[in-house]
């Protein structure tokens, strides 16, 4: 899971649900939807701004409880953890007293073990209010004010954008091609236009993404690029495994350059397993000519502040990815060969990034 951070804008990109009438690519795969139950999860982060709304002026925006509770929610959790919750079993994107009910009377015992970790636990501890919330949301009239309000421009921005011919199918080879021997979904991932300002990927290979991105003209004014997005956000089902993250940690440890870079990152909610999907999308958006060379280095320069270190230099080794080795298995090799070293890091970095601007000029 992980949300896109823009710099030096606050446009966070994510893709969650849309259910009437989706996109189609030029191959009839369905690509887009929407979900009134994720744009009421997500609505806790943005309370304040639908207080504001005239719909719910002689309601919520009078109800302290209410807002007591969502203000404990946010503490403890972002929309991402929540949506994800809720996209951790099979549920109903579509209908808001089904998504009341499963708040109601989910057990932890009910949540994959694949799925378990600090942030259910975190859900878990603020369930009481996020069950009072979703109610009072109901009981405001919050479905009818999505149908009015919301939807409308989620539908706008949809039916707006287009694909380029054939793009679906040079990006989905390319991904298999990056998952090797690894496991993959053959259908497309499914992208959730909601009615947010940031983008993250869910537990069940689908991801979130903000309306706002489906804007051509906006994206380009702040160098957003949808198709990128939605390369990136695809390459995070790809399996990366314990000994690989833990190669990263051990990384972090004991190299001083990696620990410095890798902490920005890390402030800004992103670092980890991220300058390997940076590096893949880069490789990708590359090959397909949807950047150039210069593009790229921009990126590596930019993207979290330039913290990612690792990208570039995975970036200038995908070339020599064998096709039926997996992600992991060929960032694994970078380790185990000497490609990713700690204490030469820096060195290893700046020869990257040298040889990336070169391709540039």
């Amino acid at each position: 899971m992980r949300k896109l951070f823009i710099i030096p804008f606050l446009f966070l990109f994510c893709a969650l649900t849309f259910s009437q009438s989706p996109q189609k690519s030029p191959n009839n795969y369905k690509v887009f939807h929407t979900s009134v139950c994720f744009d009421l999860l997500s609505s806790f982060a943005s309370y304040e701004e639908l207080l504001e709304h005239s719909f719910f002026e002689h309601s919520l925006a009078k109800d302290s409880v209410f807002i007591s509770e969502v203000q404990t929610i946010n503490d403890k959790i972002r929309p991402s953890n929540i949506c994800n919750f809720y996209a951790s079993l099979p549920t109903n994107k579509d209908d808001i007293d089904t998504c009341l009910a499963f708040f109601l009377s989910v057990k932890q015992k009910d949540i994959p073990d694949k799925w378990q970790g600090k942030y259910i636990e975190n859900v878990f501890s603020v369930l009481p209010q996020i069950q009072n919330c979703i109610r009072k949301l109901i009981d405001a009239g919050f479905e009818q004010f999505w149908e009015q309000h919301i939807f409308p421009k989620l539908e706008n921005a949809i039916v707006g954008f287009s694909f380029k011919d054939g793009i679906l199918d040079q990006i989905h080879s390319e991904l298999i091609k990056m998952s090797g021997n690894g496991k993959l979904n053959e259908e497309y991932s499914k992208i959730y236009i909601l009615d947010i300002d940031n983008a993250f990927s869910l537990n069940d290979e689908t991801f979130c993404c903000t309306y706002l991105l489906l804007d051509k003209e906006l994206a380009e004014k702040y160098r957003i690029n949808f198709i990128q997005v939605y390369i990136h956000e695809n390459l995070h089902r790809l399996y990366l495994s314990k000994d690989l993250m833990n190669n990263l940690e051990d990384l972090f440890e004991k190299d001083p350059f990696f620990n410095k870079n890798e902490s920005i990152a890390r402030n800004y909610g992103e670092g980890q397993n991220e300058a390997f999907i940076v590096a893949a999308e880069c490789y990708i958006s590359r090959k397909l000519g949807l950047k150039t060379d210069n593009d790229v280095f921009v990126e590596f320069s930019e993207y979290v502040d330039g913290s990612l270190v690792l990208a570039p230099i995975i970036y200038n080794y995908l070339s020599k990815k064998k096709d039926k080795e997996s992600m992991n298995d060929f960032i694994s090799k970078l380790f185990k060969t000497k490609k990713i070293k700690a204490g030469k890091i820096e060195k290893q970095y700046k020869l990257a990034m040298k040889q990336i601007k070169a391709k540039a000029m």
